[in-house]
C-alpha cells in the first residue's frame, strides 16, 4: 500500500473540494462512486496479502501504512492524513502493505480499476495521478534514506519536521505545535529503532531544545536549528 501527500482534499467532511483538479475532472471524480466509510481506531482496512482493488481518499484522521514481518514485527512506510490518497500496491492482485486506522479514519473508498478508467478518459486527471505517484517515489526515497543513512538522532527530527510540514498544509499546526497520536513503539516502527532507543532519542531532542513530544503533542522549540541539524529539506513534501 503506498500513498502520497500531494494534497488532494480540502473543505470539511460534509463539503470537500478537491485540489489541482480542473470542474470537469472533480464531477468526474464525484461520479466514480466513492463511499464515505468510518473506522474505529486500530481497524485493519487492508491486510497484507488479501486481494484489493481500492483505492482511498483520506477526510480525517491518521492511518499507517505497514509492511508485516513474521513473528509480529512490522515496518511502518509512512501515515496517511487528511488529503492523502491511499493506492494499493499489490502483486498478483494480493496486497503488500498493510492499511490500519491509527485514529478514529474518515475515508471515501472507490475502485482503483473504475479510478483507472476515468483517469485514461481525462488528460488533466490522469497528469495529476502521474505526478502523484512522482511525489509518492520521493517521499519513500526519504523515508529509506531516513533509515539507512540518518542517525537516530536525525532521523527522529526528520520524521516529526516532516509531519509538521505536512499537517501544516491542511491546517493542523498552531504556533509551532501539533497533535500526534503515535506511541513510542509507533515511532520505533517507523524509524527502525526500539522503544527505548526512541525514548532516548526524544530526550535528548528536549534536552538540546528542539521539540517537545509530551502525551501525543508535539511542540517544536528551534525549528531552524532542528531543521539544520536533521538535513531536512520540505520541497519533497510541498512538490
Amino acid at each position: 500500500m503506498t500513498y502520497t501527500s500531494h494534497l488532494f482534499l480540502r473543505g470539511n467532511e460534509n463539503r470537500p473540494s478537491y485540489v489541482g483538479l480542473n470542474d470537469d475532472d472533480t464531477a468526474l471524480v464525484k461520479r466514480l462512486g466513492f463511499t464515505p466509510k468510518r473506522y474505529l481506531a486500530e481497524t485493519v482496512i487492508v491486510n497484507q496479502g488479501e486481494d484489493c482493488d481500492r483505492m482511498f481518499i483520506v477526510e480525517s484522521g491518521w492511518g499507517c501504512i505497514s509492511h508485516e514481518l513474521a513473528g509480529g514485527q512490522r515496518q511502518i512506510l509512512d501515515f496517511a492524513l487528511r488529503g492523502d490518497i491511499v493506492l494499493p500496491q499489490s502483486y498478483s492482485g494480493r496486497a503488500l502493505e498493510t492499511f490500519v486506522a491509527q485514529t478514529e479514519l474518515s475515508v471515501l473508498v472507490a475502485s482503483t480499476k473504475t479510478f483507472t478508467v476515468a483517469a485514461m478518459q481525462s488528460p488533466h486527471l490522469f497528469s495529476f495521478v502521474l505526478e502523484t505517484l512522482v511525489h509518492n517515489a520521493a517521499v519513500v526515497a526519504q523515508h529509506l534514506t531516513n533509515v539507512g543513512r540518518r542517525s537516530a538522532l536525525a532521523r527522529t527530527a526528520h520524521l516529526f519536521l516532516e509531519l509538521r510540514t505536512r499537517l501544516e498544509r491542511i491546517g493542523s499546526v498552531t504556533r509551532n505545535s501539533y497533535e500526534c497520536p503515535l506511541t513510542q513503539y509507533d515511532l520505533a516502527d517507523a524509524l527502525g529503532l526500539t522503544p527505548i532507543h526512541v525514548n532516548r532519542m526524544l530526550r535528548e531532542l528536549r534536552e538540546r531544545k528542539f521539540l517537545e513530544f509530551r502525551q501525543g503533542h508535539v511542540r517544536v522549540l528551534d525549528q531552524q536549528g532542528l531543521t539544520k541539524f536533521a538535513g531536512f529539506e520540505q520541497e519533497y513534501v510541498e512538490g
